[in-house]
């Protein structure tokens, strides 16, 4: 997909698609009600009560329903001002009414996935990733053939269309009831999802926000090419941390959110550092010996100049899943003031550091700021987590 993007339309394409995955980001946070985290949590604690977890399950898909429907509203009557915000231009408000009119099938995928991930249903939620993945494949070619950007912008919004029928056919294939019982909501249930909100707000807002703020000082002050080599970098780091990541949300999170003793959290704890660190300094060591063949399969030659960013950005993914190790108990253990005020922080001081080092050293300097961050958070994370348990 990304090799798609990037020869039919290049570095400042990749942009583009930076600024709309941002957006989109943001308002499918907004749409779900920023439960999914919660989601997943309950339904692991209360894995031996199939009452309480049919209760999660109607409260989350009620949250979704409404929070979505109204998101989706609004998303179609400003999609001319979010085209002109992210893009300078109105010629992409047509994407973003098509999202906001499927935003709905975007927010029920994102719960659903949390659903097969809380129940521990992993072989169906790897066969609906690997079936997306490949379908999503197809569509981004289709569309970018015969829609250039606006059809690689267009094509996720149709593969959430297609991915909710999936969904659908294996829930009843597994019999797993999601349909919101309007009767049985339980509002207690839904109070301890909303807790998470507030948690997932911060994250999914400041995120998303980071990145378009580098990347808006970045086209400023270089040009929406640079931009294009610092989101082709940024995008290689999203793809193999997600192979980490999927481990950390699928078995870590839901783990330790039902460790209750403080000695097994640690042994958890551990035992995840054993396996994780070694794991992605191998990818990000191959990464960088062959940052050149990758640039050349994944990209075109025409990414070229995004060869020095490689080293410090690796470096921070090292940095980043090692601090997320720490910072996943914030969420597991529903950590929310901790969790905000230390996101909060450390989200203004990678603005600031990747501002301070674009100013001194160039493009580059953005990477320099996200490896810094990453190394300062996880110090902090260490030292919160001794004091905490």
């Amino acid at each position: 997909m990304t090799k798609v993007v990037a020869v039919k339309i290049g570095p400042t394409g990749m942009a583009y698609l930076g600024q709309f995955q941002n957006t989109t980001a943001i308002l499918t946070m907004f749409a779900t009600g920023a439960i999914a985290s919660g989601v997943v949590k309950y339904l692991a604690q209360y894995k031996n009560d199939p009452i309480k977890r049919q209760e999660v399950v109607n409260a989350a898909t009620l949250i979704v329903l409404c929070c979505s429907l109204v998101i989706s509203l609004i998303v179609m009557a400003v999609s001319g001002y979010l085209s002109m915000a992210a893009f300078k231009t109105t010629d992409f408000w047509m994407v973003y009414l098509l999202f906001g009119l499927f935003l709905t099938t975007v927010s029920f995928n994102v719960i659903f996935a949390a659903l097969l991930n809380g129940l521990n249903e992993i072989k169906r939620l790897t066969i609906i990733n690997i079936s997306s993945s490949l379908i999503g494949i197809c569509l981004t070619v289709l569309f970018a053939y015969y829609f250039g950007v606006k059809g690689v912008l267009l094509s996720g919004t149709a593969l959430s269309v297609i991915l909710f029928s999936l969904y659908l056919f294996i829930f009843r294939k597994a019999g797993i009831q999601w349909k919101p019982n309007f009767k049985k909501v339980n509002r207690q249930v839904m109070k301890l999802l909303l807790r998470f909100t507030l948690m997932a707000v911060v994250s999914g807002l400041l995120v998303p926000t980071i990145q378009i703020l580098v990347r808006d000082k970045i086209i400023i002050d270089f040009s929406t090419d640079e931009a294009g080599y610092w989101q082709a970098v940024t995008k290689i780091s999203d793809y193999y941390l997600s192979f980490i990541t999927m481990v950390l949300s699928v078995y870590y999170m839901p783990k330790i959110s039902g460790i209750e003793d403080r000695k097994e959290l640690r042994t958890e704890i551990l035992q995840g550092y054993k396996l994780v660190i070694p794991t992605i300094s191998l990818l990000a060591l191959l990464i960088w010996l062959a940052k050149g063949i990758i640039i050349q399969l994944l990209f075109s030659p025409a990414f070229e100049p995004m060869k020095p960013l490689f080293t410090f950005q690796l470096l921070g993914d090292v940095f980043k899943i090692g601090s997320w190790l720490l910072a996943m108990i914030m969420i597991a253990k529903a950590m929310v003031k901790i969790y905000i005020v230390t996101e909060i922080i450390f989200a203004a001081l990678y603005v600031f550091l990747s501002y301070y080092f674009i100013n001194r050293y160039g493009l580059v300097g953005a990477t320099y700021g996200f490896c810094l961050n990453y190394a300062i958070y996880w110090i902090t994370m260490a030292f919160i987590m001794k004091k905490k348990f």
